[in-house]
Parts: C-alpha cells; sequence; structure tokens
C-alpha cells in the first residue's frame, strides 16, 4: 500500500453542460467546504462529450446543437473568485479561443482578484466545427496547431513573469509589440502553467515549458504510455521529470459499501444508469465505479507511477453524494 503523503492533491473537474450558474457555484462552495484543493471547468462553448469520443463527429454535433446550455469558464472562474476564500480555480483554455496575450491579461487579472488561487492550462485544440461556428480560425494540420501553442506559452510567460514593464514577441503566428501586462500575478514567477494533452509532439512542450500535465478520460494502460513518453521527452533535455506535476483526469462513480454496488446483481451500467443520463452510460471502460476502498486502490496505482494530483469528474454531479462519499472516505486516506 502506497504510504500517504502531504503532496498528493484532489480536485473536482465540473463539466458545465446543462448547468446553471447557482448548481455550478454549489458545487463549488461545497468543494471548498469538504476540502478539495480545486475546482476546474471546461473550455467550450457548447456540448462536447459526444463530439469528443464519436467517430462520426458531424453527425452528432448536429444533433446536440440546438439542446446546448454551456455557460463561458473564465466568466464562471471570475464569478466564483468572489464568493470563495481557499480553493484553487482553474481551466485548461484551448489556444485557439483567444490571442495569447488577452490570456495573459486574463490570468493576470483573475490571480490578482483571487489572490493567487489561479491554476490555468492550455491545449492545442481539436473540436473544429465549435472553432470555426464561433468564427475562430482551425488550422486543419495538427503540427501547425502546436506550434501555435508553442508561440502562445512563450508570449504569456513573458507577459506574466516579466520584470520590465512591456514585452515584445515576433513569431511565425503571432506578434506583441510593447505589451503591458499590469498589475502582475500575484503568484511568483507566475500561476502554475498546466498543458493539457497526450499527443507526441504536445508532451515535448509540456518536458520543456509545462509546471503541470493534465491529461486523462483513457485507461489506465494509456495513461502510462503517455506519462513514459513524457517522461523521456525530459530526460532528453536533461530535465528531471518530477519536476513536472503529473495530474490524471479520470471519472468517478461511488458506492456507499460492497452491497450497494451489487444489490440485485446490477451491472456498472445499471449502477450508472441509475444517476445520470449522461454520456458516460454509453462509454463505461473509463467510469471507476466501486466502493471507497476500491476506489483508494485505483489512485494509489496512479501514485505510483508519479502522479500526485487527480481532478475528478463525478458521473452524478450536480448531485453532491459521490462528491461528499469521496471527501470522507477516500481524500483522508492521502491526507495527513
Amino acid at each position: 500500500m502506497t504510504k500517504k503523503v502531504n503532496k498528493i492533491k484532489f480536485g473536482c473537474y465540473i463539466y458545465q453542460e446543462g448547468l446553471e450558474f447557482e448548481k455550478i457555484k454549489q458545487i463549488v462552495i461545497e468543494c471548498e467546504k469538504l476540502g478539495f484543493d480545486s475546482v476546474w471547468l471546461k473550455d467550450n462553448f457548447g456540448s462536447w462529450l459526444n463530439a469528443y469520443f464519436s467517430h462520426n463527429k458531424k453527425e452528432v454535433e448536429e444533433e446536440k446543437r440546438s439542446e446546448d446550455y454551456f455557460l463561458e469558464c473564465w466568466t464562471i472562474l471570475s464569478s466564483l473568485a468572489a464568493i470563495t476564500k481557499r480553493i484553487r480555480l482553474g481551466a485548461i483554455l484551448v489556444n485557439l479561443h483567444r490571442s495569447p496575450s488577452l490570456t495573459a491579461k486574463m490570468v493576470s487579472t483573475l490571480d490578482v482578484i483571487s489572490n493567487g488561487r489561479i491554476d490555468f492550462g492550455l491545449s492545442a485544440g481539436w473540436h473544429r466545427s465549435e472553432i470555426e461556428s464561433y468564427g475562430l480560425l482551425y488550422p486543419s494540420k495538427a503540427s501547425i496547431r502546436i506550434e501555435m501553442l508553442e508561440e502562445s506559452i512563450q508570449i504569456i510567460k513573458k507577459m506574466i513573469s516579466k520584470d520590465e514593464d512591456e514585452a515584445s514577441f515576433k513569431g511565425k503566428y503571432y506578434s506583441i509589440t510593447k505589451a503591458r501586462c499590469k498589475p502582475a500575478p500575484v503568484q511568483k514567477p507566475w500561476p502554475r502553467l498546466w498543458i493539457g494533452g497526450g499527443g507526441k509532439k504536445t508532451l515535448k512542450l509540456v518536458s520543456m515549458y509545462g509546471d503541470g500535465w493534465i491529461y486523462g478520460l483513457c485507461t489506465y494502460d494509456t495513461y502510462v504510455r503517455k506519462i513514459s513518453i513524457l517522461n523521456e521527452h525530459c530526460g532528453s533535455i536533461n530535465r528531471d521529470h518530477r519536476e513536472v506535476i503529473k495530474a490524471w483526469h479520470g471519472i468517478m462513480f461511488i458506492a456507499n459499501d460492497t452491497y450497494e454496488q451489487v444489490e440485485k446483481g446490477q451491472s456498472k451500467r445499471n449502477i450508472v444508469n441509475k444517476v445520470t443520463e449522461s454520456f458516460w452510460k454509453n462509454d463505461l471502460d473509463l467510469v471507476i465505479t466501486g466502493t471507497p476502498e476500491y476506489i483508494i486502490k485505483e489512485i494509489e496505482k496512479y501514485i505510483d507511477i508519479g502522479v500526485s494530483s487527480f481532478i475528478i469528474h463525478f458521473v452524478d454531479l450536480p448531485s453532491l453524494r459521490s462528491l461528499r462519499l469521496f471527501a470522507k472516505h477516500v481524500m483522508p486516506h492521502f491526507l495527513d
């Protein structure tokens, strides 16, 4: 059994699909009360789960689009900063949604407002139809999106960590000239930069620039392969891979005890169907379902390969049931 360590952190990933602000606020306030380290929101403009996992993305997106109810993540985080005191606020931002200079200004401003509680991340972007529907550029080649991501990271770091009053940068895709970003963020040298994604080129950027790496919505074996690639990239540039905080983004439903899990011979599908009408009932391999004891063993597997941050979406949200069970029966095992 893995030894308890103080550095293990637990966050809650809230998917905004169909949630009004009052529901999101209720979840966040409960997370702070229960001792979660952070809450995270998705940087999408509408429903995304079916598109993310479906091979026939266009058809699914057209079916779902008229049903979308999805609040923008950074606006929500700004509102949450005013009604929370301790919990960290995070989002993995899609690089293509905003210019890097605007992102830098947003991060700096919200870090000041929240008194240093912002975690921000960047990803290259994948949801072509969503991005283009908003009139934004979507380069079809992934290699170009990765190059754009790298330039954005360089610009943002210049703007939020530079000692001088102005920052300039001229790249292939982005340029800034004497850009000012004051006040500077509260966190030094800058708010922690997370990079999201599992492609080889993305993992190379993580090794070069990332304070943290977030990946998930995959099987354990897939995550092991990705973390191995990341560690190899770190080694190739003589960076200690332990400097990069590894975060696992997973999906969970917690049963009170063994009886609840298996009562009347119910399968995992039946259990999940009881608590959610969401996408997850159609892709159960990605849902970790079990008693607190079983969940603890699953988390220990990830700790053993170097993960120290767990950012979890509970399938029964906005119900607070699994959230509370996790805080009561799982988190104390890892926190002194």
